[in-house]
């Protein structure tokens, strides 16, 4: 999941298009590489992300258009890398002339995959369904990129903090329903095969949706009515809708008891990505699902 929520589910409802067509003019690449240095591509923020948090910045070769835009600081520290693509297409022109050792992608870009796997490139697709890809992905990312050492060390600290999380909110006294709202109209949520999913879990919540097998799943109505959230999560986007006086906001008792939580801005959201930023995002989430253990939570925040 790249960029918001909302832009990712955009994304993923795209036909996928492969061409060369209407991307940035290229730009002069980094400062050159020693010749046993690896050359990765990267055409997900997620990935892109998790290369810095590995200190590879120097193996980045190639970014998607969304990375600058979307990454903290991301404009800065990827200012001289060449963009060959975005999340949904490929400049399949500029990555010839790239050659980069690996074309590193996500779940959700299986087309791209196939295409640049019959073009002759390496691809590594990573999955993100689950928070525990995390861990994985950056130790997979280490020994890609040739920094093992700090990707393992970030690696353990987040499954670390995540034994932590689990430990804390075995006191918390009840488990509430969550309703996590990609979009109110239409009204789309988190399945089962999102790992938001395991996000709501994590921070010691229910997902209403979770018997629902898809990653982001239109949900009705009616079921929003008869779940009857404890909890209502909304994108950042939806703040200037007028929605809590119409069918069905209004019959809903998180609404009645002002338990709604606008995401940060996409900038700031750091449920976004399946990146070491979750960690923040867990924060954030956790403490709006357990306002009573805000103290033993900022703890744990601090120690992560």
């Amino acid at each position: 999941m790249d960029g918001s929520i909302k832009g990712r589910v955009a994304a993923l409802a795209l036909a996928i298009v492969l061409t060369g067509c209407g991307q940035p003019p290229e730009r002069t690449p980094a400062a050159a590489r020693t010749s046993q240095s690896p050359s990765i591509v990267s055409l997900a923020p997620s990935n892109t992300e998790l290369l810095i948090e590995a200190g590879a910045v120097d193996a980045i070769a190639g970014v998607c258009s969304n990375c600058p835009q979307v990454l903290p600081n991301g404009k800065e520290q990827l200012k001289d890398k060449p963009i060959t693509g975005t999340f949904t297409s490929v400049n399949l022109e500029r990555l010839t002339r790239l050659k980069p050792d690996v074309v590193l992608l996500v779940s959700g870009q299986e087309a791209i995959s196939s295409l640049l796997g019959k073009r002759g490139f390496k691809v590594v697709l990573l999955n993100n369904d689950k928070l525990s890809d995390i861990a994985a992905n950056l130790r997979q990312i280490g020994e890609l990129s040739g920094a093992k050492k700090a990707a393992d060390e970030k690696a353990t600290r987040f499954e670390h903090a995540l034994q932590q999380l689990a430990a804390l909110l075995k006191s918390a006294p009840t488990r509430p329903k969550v309703f996590y709202c990609i979009w109110p109209q239409p009204l789309l949520t988190i399945g089962s095969r999102s790992f938001l999913n395991e996000v709501i879990t994590t921070c010691g919540g229910v997902n209403i949706a979770s018997n629902l097998p898809q990653s982001y799943p239109h949900y009705s109505a009616e079921h929003l009515i008869l779940a009857d959230p404890d909890v209502i999560v909304l994108p950042y986007e939806a703040k200037d809708l007028s929605l809590f006086k119409r069918f069905p906001w209004n019959k809903l008792r998180a609404v009645k008891e002002n338990r709604l939580f606008y995401l940060p801005a996409p900038k700031d959201d750091m449920l976004a990505r399946p990146t070491m930023g979750v960690l923040e995002g867990l924060y954030w989430l956790t403490i709006k699902i357990h306002p009573e253990l805000k103290s033993k939570l900022g703890d744990w925040h601090q120690g992560t």
